[in-house]
């Protein structure tokens, strides 16, 4: 028989434990440091994986406390405590990045943003960001969502993880807590193996952000909460705790230390040690034997950031961005990481303090005082307050993304109003939104299917090896051809703009073979994909302008301590006999093919010689601080110098106005 405690079946709330806010604290403030890049933090992102493995530490310890006590899991007072701990604070955010898009954003941002909301909003956003986004890559644009990702595997974990725990009590009775305990370890067992059978190199999405690659995480502490449930288990840490928490400490060093954006080290053997470091910390602070790190997590600073950080999860990567702080050479950097850490823990105070606490209390529900003796009257309060939720929680997530359907709202385009789309890399990317706004004022709808790190033809590139370059995008093949055909498909473009780096690239083929840069074949397979994309791209009518590729910029090896020198040092020793022979591949084409393509360079506009690296600088200013993205006075440069030379081939898809 299954332990009961008298009473009615209620939910029971454990003992608070300060020194858990100081390990979420920890890891909401690996995270933040690591978005705004802090030098020093380029692993923060494993403070993703400690909120991972304390939600399943956490839930499970509550899950396991009402078997104990009731016998079995009321799953509907579980998922509205869910709903109430975690909606009320999203739902500010989304409509928060709704109304910013609606007021700030141009049209290609805000159908991008559309996908982003009603995902978030369904807590599905890792699959979706899987396939439209990257996480550690530059793609050259960043959704104000895209952290949301965790917080999807999180709720599916809260969905689907209390209905196993149900079963197995229904099913071991007095051994639920073995059955939670052996199932949890199984499925940590599995997902862990999981992660590393999907990671390769440079793709590093779909083990990262995957559910079946990450649920390992909160299963450990699942098994670690079944674990410390135990007489044995609780008086085993009792007696070793400090030595246990020092060993996590370390492993969490060791990871904070050897870890490195999408390295291999994560996906064999980083986050498994990562998750196990913190399983090593929460137990002993859960039967208070952390030594001394019980009263320095339990630092009431501490303790305010870490009761907080959720709200501060949420705001800190949208506030990241309106700030610009992610930007490439952008100014007052360091002004920009106060502002934005200020702004995210100010908002986080305010939601939490006006919006997620009187939510979750249930203040906010005026029902009557029920009779009856005070057990009675808490339970029947319960039950109201879940039945209220439970309604409250379709309702109110069909209003959002009602509300966010109209605020990403993209008119269409009025019949006679020519269109111009951009394909290529980051750079266009990161200008898309400039040059939207140069196009529309000379009476262009502008659209893009830009994607960082890959090529307009959707070729794999990688290094002269034949091993992926750190940064870019693998998926190139399946996503470059189906974002250039949707909107092909949609916005029936007058002028597509072709401009892109990777083209230079040596690349995978059909088959995964290695094709180097240079290569009779490499020149032979680049003209047929060539002409290939050129007659899909045209196949509603277009002209295709092609940008040759102009040199990167002196500064260009500033990149080497984000994405390391292999690329910059590829794109300076081979233009000469890859760029420059690719131009002219560029330039010929379009000579034979005059009334469909057109070819112009702003290698003369921009550069004061034809050499890489070059000198870019306008006024003693580098136009690329990166050497590679426009920004500043170069952002404005090169989009006068795009609309003059583009003038010819717009002027025959003139607005009737300008006729």
């Amino acid at each position: 028989m299954t332990e009961r405690a008298t009473g009615p079946s209620i939910p029971v709330k454990s003992e608070h434990v300060s020194a858990l806010d100081g390990m979420r604290a920890i890891a909401v403030l690996l995270v933040i440091l690591f978005h705004l890049r802090v030098p020093g933090f380029r692993a923060g992102f494993v403070g993703v994986d400690v909120f991972f493995v304390l939600s399943g530490f956490l839930i499970t310890s509550l899950l396991l406390e009402e078997i104990r006590r009731t016998g079995r899991v009321s799953l509907s007072a579980f998922w509205a405590r869910r709903a109430r701990r975690l909606l009320p604070a999203l739902v500010l955010v989304l409509l928060s990045v709704g109304l910013v898009t609606a007021l700030t954003a141009t049209y290609t941002e805000r159908a991008s943003m559309r996908g982003d909301l009603l995902a978030t909003t369904g807590y599905v956003a890792n699959w979706h960001f899987i396939q439209t986004s990257t996480y550690f890559a530059d793609i050259g644009v960043d959704s104000p969502l895209e952290h949301t990702w965790s917080l999807a595997i999180e709720e599916q974990f809260y969905v689907v993880w209390p209905l196993l725990v149900f079963g197995v009590a229904a099913v071991a009775g007095g051994k639920a807590r073995t059955g939670v305990g052996a199932l949890a370890l199984f499925g940590v067992a599995l997902s862990a193996g999981v992660l590393a059978v999907l990671w390769s190199p440079g793709d590093v999405e779909r083990a990262y952000m995957g559910t079946d690659a990450r649920i390992f995480e909160p299963l450990l502490g699942a098994a670690g909460a079944a674990f410390v449930a135990s007489p044995s288990g609780r008086a085993r840490l009792e007696r070793t705790g400090p030595a246990v928490l020092a060993a996590g400490a370390a492993a969490l060093a060791i990871g904070l230390v050897f870890i490195t954006p999408g390295g291999r080290e994560y996906f064999f053997g980083g986050a498994v040690l990562v998750s196990v470091g913190t399983l090593a910390i929460l137990g002993p602070l859960w039967v208070r034997a952390g030594g001394i790190a019980r009263p320095v997590l339990s630092w009431r600073p501490l303790v305010w950031i870490g009761v907080v950080s959720y709200g501060a999860y949420l705001w800190h990567w949208p506030v990241t961005l309106w700030l610009r702080v992610r930007q490439p050479g952008v100014e007052d950097l360091i002004p920009r990481r106060l502002a934005a850490f200020a702004l995210t823990f100010g908002l986080a105070a305010i939601s939490f303090s006006l919006v997620e606490k009187p939510i979750r209390s249930g203040t906010f529900l005026a029902f009557r005082r029920p009779r009856g003796g005070a057990v009675r009257r808490r339970a029947d309060l319960i039950r109201r307050r879940t039945v209220a939720t439970l309604v409250a929680v379709p309702i109110t997530l069909v209003g959002v993304a009602s509300v966010s359907l109209a605020l990403t709202r993209v008119p269409p385009i009025d019949e006679g109003v020519p269109v111009v789309m951009f394909v290529g890399d980051s750079v266009p990317a990161r200008l898309g939104t400039a040059l939207e706004r140069a196009f529309t004022q000379d009476g262009w709808r502008f659209v893009t299917a830009a994607l960082g790190g890959c090529p307009p033809t959707g070729e794999v590139p990688v290094r002269p090896n034949g091993t992926a370059w750190p940064g870019v995008l693998p998926g190139c093949r399946a996503e470059v051809a189906k974002r250039q055909d949707a909107l092909v498909g949609t916005a029936d473009p007058d002028v597509i703009v072709w401009w892109d780096r990777f083209s230079v690239s040596g690349f995978l083929d059909q088959d995964g073979a290695h094709v180097p840069a240079g290569s009779d074949r490499f020149w032979s397979l680049r003209l047929e994909a060539l002409d290939a994309a050129v007659e899909r791209l045209r196949e509603r009518g277009a002209i295709v302008v092609f940008i040759g590729a102009e040199p990167p910029a002196e500064s260009v090896l500033d990149r080497c301590a984000e994405l390391g020198c292999d690329w910059p040092r590829f794109q300076i020793a081979r233009y000469e006999d890859v760029t420059v022979r690719w131009n002219a591949m560029l330039r010929g084409y379009a000579q034979a093919h005059p009334d469909v393509t057109g070819f112009v360079s702003i290698t003369d506009a921009i550069c004061r010689r034809d050499v890489a690296p070059c000198d870019d600088r306008i006024e003693g200013v580098t136009a690329r601080r990166d050497g590679v993205h426009y920004e500043g006075a170069g952002e404005e440069a090169v989009i006068d110098v795009l609309l003059e030379m583009l003038g010819p081939f717009m002027e025959r898809f003139a607005p009737p106005s300008a006729a």
